[in-house]
């Protein structure tokens, strides 16, 4: 197994905001981030030699665009597919690159506009043709069913966990009830509205069992974060010390957790002791006990409980118990989304939840600081994560 052994680490960070800005271009909004990331950097532009892109276009930009409007010249450059939950991904093929010689300071930047192109599974949304390729969406869309949007999937994935272990699905309430907690005390979090319990209860009903309050909110902005060669000495740079990629194939679902019996899905869970030797643990030598941020991908409220799941931090079955009490909260033992997520900070495809990972490593998140926060991980359901640690 390759060893990163921190040879890499996060040296800036940057971002736009992220409410709705149907009138500002995606350009704008990633020229925004870079410079920010650059002046947290203390780099200048002509100091970056990759530059690595998530979403492009329609809802966000290519990298050859990104880098001729925004005046860059990098000679190690790549981009990945324009859906969620490939921000580890980005960051590991940085640090990769970084470790191999490639590159020295790599620019990873996720630029989307969400507001301007039409709802999911609409004909005039821009990506209907993507969607339904074969088919078949990204996110395990099956059309002619009615599936025609992820909030389908991620549905009935919840439905059958619940059903399949014996749980009450009001315990899902822990989750975005304490993201909101969380986003009210981030300054340029899009939903900051108090939530109660009330609320999140009587939110109107989209896809049995999943309610209004249990999806994030549309959003544009752009966030960056600049990988480099890890100085020791640089007590700002937080070091990618453990990665793994996405997984695919019969025993996976976007939204459900690994063997949940979902569409080609085997009905066999991730075992404890399984989950405690993925990859990224092995890679990191570390464990959830040591962890002491959390980030997840969480589009939807239930695929944190997956993700908790199958990366060791509770066992299959287990997660909505697990997540309740405080346990997720800050002052509770896995403080999780700490700007609120991607339910009530951003829908930023985890982005906004690795620059908030950064911050919190750096100890700069102000109220909502975890007092010596020193190991993080990112997580989604599928096997993206990223560990990181503070110098």
């Amino acid at each position: 197994m390759m060893d990163f052994s921190g040879k890499a680490a996060v040296i800036g960070v940057g971002a736009s905001s992220f409410e709705r800005r149907p009138h500002v271009s995606v350009l704008e909004l990633a020229d925004t981030a870079l410079n920010e990331a650059l002046t947290d950097a203390g780099l200048e532009k002509r100091q970056l030699d990759g530059l690595l892109v998530q979403v492009g276009s329609p809802r966000g930009a290519d990298y050859d665009s990104i880098a001729e409007t925004l005046g860059l010249m990098p000679t190690f450059c790549a981009q990945t597919w324009a859906h969620g939950r490939f921000a580890a991904t980005v960051l590991t093929h940085a640090a990769l690159a970084i470790s191999a010689g490639m590159a020295t300071r790599v620019a990873c930047i996720m630029a989307m506009k969400n507001s301007d192109i039409g709802r999911i599974g609409e004909a005039n949304n821009p990506l209907i043709g993507e969607q339904f390729r074969e088919n078949g969406g990204p996110h395990g869309e099956v059309a002619n069913v009615g599936m025609c949007s992820p909030i389908a999937g991620a549905a009935m994935a919840l439905d059958l966990y619940c059903e399949r272990y014996g749980k009450d699905r009001e315990l899902l309430a822990a989750i975005p009830l304490t993201f909101r907690a969380h986003a009210l005390m981030t300054h340029d979090a899009v939903m900051r509205k108090p939530m109660n319990v009330d609320d999140y209860a009587n939110s109107r009903p989209l896809v049995d069992p999943l309610r209004l309050l249990d999806c994030s909110p549309v959003g544009d902005g752009a966030v960056c974060l600049i990988v480099g060669t890890n100085a020791t000495a640089n007590r700002r740079a937080v070091a990618i010390t453990g990665a793994q990629g996405l997984r695919a194939g019969r025993d996976t679902f976007v939204f459900g957790p690994t063997g949940l019996g979902l569409a080609q899905q085997s009905s066999t869970r991730i075992t404890h002791a399984a989950a405690l030797a993925q990859p990224v643990w092995q890679m990191a030598a570390t464990s959830p006990a040591e962890i002491d941020c959390v980030g997840i991908y969480d589009s939807f409220s239930p695929l944190p409980l997956y993700a908790f799941e199958d990366f060791g931090f509770c066992e299959s079955g287990t997660a909505l118990d697990w997540v309740q009490g405080g346990r997720i909260g800050l002052g509770g033992e896995c403080p999780t989304n700490t700007n609120g997520g991607q339910l009530s900070h951003a829908q930023m495809n985890g982005w906004g939840q690795l620059r908030e990972l950064v911050t919190q490593l750096r100890g700069e998140a102000d109220t909502r600081q975890i007092a010596d926060a020193r190991r993080a991980i990112w997580m989604t359901v599928a096997g993206d994560a990223l560990v990181l640690e503070r110098n």
